[in-house]
Order: structure tokens, then sequence, then C-alpha cells
């Protein structure tokens, strides 16, 4: 509850207006902290001077309330004539209002001789007001009803008293603003600095990845060199025509492959019959599937005597039933084609291979590892090139970001200068 004084419009206070004419100033970075040195110790010195001017106009006030406060406890407000209950209000409310004006208002408010005491007069006198008034808020229906002479002088020193306090308040919050701005300032100067010892830094982290690349530039260069002599050479040109040779033999295979596995191809249901009732051991067994799956691979000298008598098991299991074919006769021709045949397949096969394993040795006699080491540190210098031009490309991109920046910094701490100081600073980054 307010104890009134809110329902008359309050004269609001206006700081005087002094008129100053616009005024420009160079200055360098290395000047500033000074300059707001000097602005922070002239403006503390100020506000002790102006609060000790509002404590000497404030703590007459408080006397003035104490004195109301003692007429108020001499006075028995003619309480005889009330209801009891009444009596008792009035004097709980007589006694708590008079006990808390004596409560914070019977020392003097702290003496001003310093900005440590501005803020502790702040503090004592803004908690003194409020719980005064707080206690007569809560009392105020009796004290206005039945001690309306003392409500009024209390109105009118609470209100006294809150507009010098409010007046304080403004005085303190300006100068909160000048140590805020001065603040900023100072960050602003330390964020500049920091700025321009990262950009500092990275520059000379570029300048050594610069380097790094030149170097590795270099050696691509170098590698490539050694590629190129390497794959002119008649050792490498000999070396790529027997690969294509053998890359040609290789077509060659497949045609011989397809050869061999044709004529098998005649005898493949009874050979495929065969292999699951052959009553062979297990070499031939084995011999036996392979022919049936990739006779290529069976073909052989040491092999021959075996497939022949593979084969003559196949004719017998025909004659005897025991291998079933849709033509005995065709079937057993075919096996005897085959037969006759073993020699010039297993010689055309052994000749290529010969031919294959001739071209294979003379390929492997080749020694390509300078070729292929250089190949691997050329791809290894270009893949760190590349790693090294993408965080370069990322410094480059931050400084310019960073550099940037710096502009906006200076405009951000000359516009709070001037806000502190009331002068329009220019600041320039020459040393003078």
């Amino acid at each position: 509850m307010v104890f009134g004084w809110g329902k008359k419009k309050e004269v609001e206070y206006e700081e005087p207006i002094e008129t100053m004419r616009s005024v420009s100033k160079t200055l360098t970075l290395d000047e500033i902290p000074k300059i707001l040195d000097e602005v922070v110790a002239l403006r503390k010195k100020t506000l002790t001077a102006e609060i000790k001017l509002h404590r000497s106009r404030i703590d007459p006030q408080r006397e003035v309330l104490l004195k109301i406060a003692n007429e108020l406890y001499d006075d028995d407000l003619n309480t005889d004539d009330l209801d009891p209950h009444l009596q008792i209000m009035v004097n709980r409310g007589k006694k708590e209002v008079i006990s808390s004006i004596k409560k914070e208002f019977a020392n003097p408010f702290p003496e001003i001789n310093s900005p440590d005491d501005v803020i502790r007069f702040k503090k004592a006198s803004s908690i003194g007001i409020k719980k005064v008034g707080d206690m007569l808020g809560k009392h105020s229906r009796v004290i206005h009803i039945l001690a309306s002479k003392y409500a009024k002088k209390l109105k009118e020193d609470l209100k006294n008293l809150t507009q010098n306090l409010k007046e304080v308040n403004q005085l303190i919050d300006q100068f909160a603003a000048t140590e805020n701005n001065v603040k900023t300032i100072l960050e602003l100067l330390s964020s500049r600095e920091k700025i321009l010892q990262k950009i500092s830094k990275q520059d000379a982290r570029m300048n050594e990845l610069t380097l790094s690349i030149n170097e590795k530039n270099q050696k691509i260069i170098e590698f490539e060199n050694i590629i190129k002599e390497i794959k002119n050479s008649s050792n490498y040109k000999t070396y790529l025509d027997i690969k294509s040779e053998l890359g040609d033999h290789q077509s060659e295979e497949v045609q011989i492959r397809h050869r061999i596995v044709d004529e098998f191809t005649k005898i493949s249901r009874p050979l495929g019959k065969f292999v699951h009732i052959s009553s062979h051991d297990k070499e031939l067994k084995d011999l036996t599937a392979k022919l049936a799956s990739t006779p290529y691979d069976a073909l052989d000298t040491t092999n021959i005597s075996g497939i022949k008598k593979i084969l003559d098991s196949i004719v017998i299991g025909i004659d005897s039933g025991s291998v079933s074919v849709k033509d005995i006769s065709k079937s057993k021709e075919g096996v005897d084609e085959i037969k006759n045949s073993l020699p010039s397949l297993i010689d055309m096969k052994e000749s290529f291979e010969t031919k294959k394993h001739e071209l294979t040795i003379k390929l492997e006699n080749f020694d390509l590892d300078s070729l292929q080491n250089a190949e691997n540190d050329l791809k290894r210098e270009e893949s760190n090139v590349s790693d090294i031009s993408s965080k370069l490309k990322t410094f480059e991109d931050e400084n310019l970001d960073l550099t940037n920046s710096l502009p906006t910094i200076l405009h951000q701490i000359e516009t709070n200068l001037k806000d502190v100081t009331s002068i329009s600073y220019i600041i320039s980054l020459d040393n003078r």
C-alpha cells in the first residue's frame, strides 16, 4: 500500500542542459587509456561532490521525520473514546510507524568523502526510506483518519526524501553508464589487440604453408621428371611391348579354353554321370571332377595316363549300363575322339603356357620399383599440396574477416569515447 504521495503529479527533475560546440580531436590508441583514467577520476570527484550536496539536503529531512515521530509519540490521538478494538489498531499502527522511523532515521546518513561513501549512502538512505514508506503504507488508513495532521507532514517529508534520492540515483546511474562505456572501450581495445595478434600469428603460419607448398611443388616437378625419364627409356618401352604381348595372350588363352571346353562338351553327359559313380581312388576322382568342371586346368602331360584311364572307364560304364546315355554309339565315339586328340590338346595348352610363362618371367625381371616409388611419392605430394592449400585458404578467409572487422571496432571505440567525453575523437593509427 502506498502512503498517498503518488496521487499528485510529480515534477520531473531536469538536468541543466549545457550547450556545447562539437569538437573533434585526433588521438592515437595508446592515448585512450590515459584519457579514460582522467575522465573517470574527474567524474568520481564530481559525483562525490554532488552526492555530498544532496546528502546535506536529505539528512535534515531525516531529522524532520524524527521530530514528527516524536510529536506523534507524545500525542494520544484521543483514542479513549474509540472502540477498544479500534484503539488496539490505532496504538499498534502508531507504535510501528514511530518504531520504524526511529530505527531507520535515528542516526545521520553516512558522510560523503569518497566514491565508496556514495554507495553506502545510497544503500542506507534508500533502505530507510523504503522501510518507513512500507510501514506508513501498511497503516495508511489509520494514520490518515486519526492522525491526519501527521500524515500530511510525513507525506511531504517522505516525498522530498524520495525526490532527492531519485536525483541521487540518477547521478549514480549516469556515472555507472560512464563506467560501462569505459569498460566497453577497454574491452574493444583488448579485442582489437587480440585480433591483430591473431592476424599476425596466422600470417606467419600462412607464410610457412606457402613455403611448404613451394617446396612440395618443386618435389612434384622432380618426381614428374623421374617418371618421364623412366617412361622414355628403352627398357620401359620393352616392358610395355612385353606387357602388350602378354595381354594378347590372354585373349588367346580364352580361345584355347573355349576349344577344350567344346571338345569335352561332346561327353559332358557321360562324364558328369561318371563323376558320381566312379570307384576310382581319390586322386582319379578329383581328376574326374576337374575334367567335368574345368577341363583346361586338368590337361597336362602328368595327367594324360589318368585321363585315358578315366575315359576307358567311361566306355566300360556305357557298355555295362552303369553310365546311362541317350546314344551309346555317339557317346563312345565322342570319348574316342577326345582320347585321340588328348596329345594335341595338351601340346597346344602347354605350348601356350610355356610362352605365357616366358613372357611373365621377362616382365617380372624388369625393376619397376623406382617408377612405382616415384608415382607413389608424386601422389603423396599432390595430396599434401591439396591439403595445405585448403588450410591456407581457410586462414586467408579468416584473416580477411578479421581485418574487415577492425574498422568497425575503431568506429565503436570512437562512438563510446564521444559518449564518455562529449568530444568527437578521430583515432589515428600513425604513432605520433
